[in-house]
């Protein structure tokens, strides 16, 4: 898999970043697809970095798609235009990966595309795997058109892969990094009853699962990226304050959050989904960081 190339979108953010340095480190070689290249160039050191795809050269042979691209969901509170907005950043990057493809007569060997653990809907306390059901919300909206999108490239002859990523932890970046500071402050706490689901995954697990995917060619369609040990917010709420070594008295009841968040806090913070990631375990893949106190001592002691 050595000196195949790989064209990353959204590669200046939290999963990306991590994603095109691991990948420069194992010998690929890296193409970065960024708005913004000084920025890019900055956080991604060494890599090549291009603002549009026409920048590529014609006799480029792309192997390897990695589609992250899109606005992110708690970029701020959820309206009418926000909401399509989040759509439509997902839907036309893709759309520009696949006229690219198609006009060049050449296609990647694997397309992996974002998704999320959204997809099934708020759920209940059923263990969630890839076969099941999901309930109708504005996530699975979301999440059915990004990956009805990217499934188009199985008409070209690519190997595409759906990666139905629950919440990544890791240092400095990512949900961690709004959620420490209440904690550091004695603030932390709960949100509404707590007993809400919270698929996460250490970003190690999450960087080493999509390596695993490039590379086991049985694997194909959705794959749940989050631990086979997902926990509540409640238990997340005690391990997190104890790593940290302070309190978890307080709480946030539900209509406050309502207040605050609006819709947001509906699909993302009071209710959640019991997802495993049946197929990843079912090919092999074994996850460093399988529970969340081995995952947050990791993250928040050992760096």
């Amino acid at each position: 898999m050595k000196n195949k190339t790989i064209l990353v979108t959204g590669a200046s953010g939290f999963i990306g970043h991590n994603f095109c340095i691991s990948a420069k480190n194992k010998g690929y070689e890296v193409i970065a697809l960024s708005r913004n290249k000084i920025y890019a160039e900055a956080r991604l050191k060494g890599i090549k970095v291009v603002t549009s795809l026409e920048e590529l050269p014609s006799t480029k042979e792309i192997n390897f798609v990695l589609n992250l691209a899109g606005e992110s969901l708690v970029s701020g509170r959820w309206n009418k235009e926000l909401k399509q907005k989040f759509i439509n950043s997902r839907l036309d990057m893709t759309n520009k990966l696949y006229d690219y493809f198609t006009n060049t007569n050449s296609y990647p060997e694997v397309i992996i595309s974002g998704s999320a653990v959204g997809y099934y809907g708020p759920q209940e306390d059923n263990f969630i795997d890839e076969d099941s059901s999901y309930n109708n919300s504005y996530t699975n909206h979301l999440c059915t058109l990004w990956e009805n999108n990217a499934s188009r490239f199985v008409h070209l002859g690519s190997r595409v892969c759906f990666l139905r990523i629950g919440i990544v932890l890791g240092e400095g970046e990512g949900a961690l990094k709004r959620m420490i500071p209440p904690f550091n402050f004695g603030l932390g706490g709960k949100l509404g009853t707590g007993k809400q689901w919270f698929p996460w995954i250490h970003i190690k697990d999450q960087i080493n699962l999509i390596f695993h995917c490039l590379e086991h060619q049985e694997l194909s369609g959705a794959i749940n990226s989050c631990s086979p040990n997902p926990v509540t917010n409640q238990e997340f709420t005690r391990e997190l304050g104890s790593v940290l070594s302070r309190p978890v008295f307080l709480s946030m009841p539900s209509f406050i959050a309502k207040i605050i968040f609006g819709e947001m806090a509906n699909e993302l913070l009071l209710k959640g989904q019991r997802v495993v990631p049946k197929k990843a375990l079912n090919s092999g893949f074994i996850f460093i960081y399988s529970h969340i106190d081995q995952a947050l001592k990791n993250i928040l002691v050992s760096n």
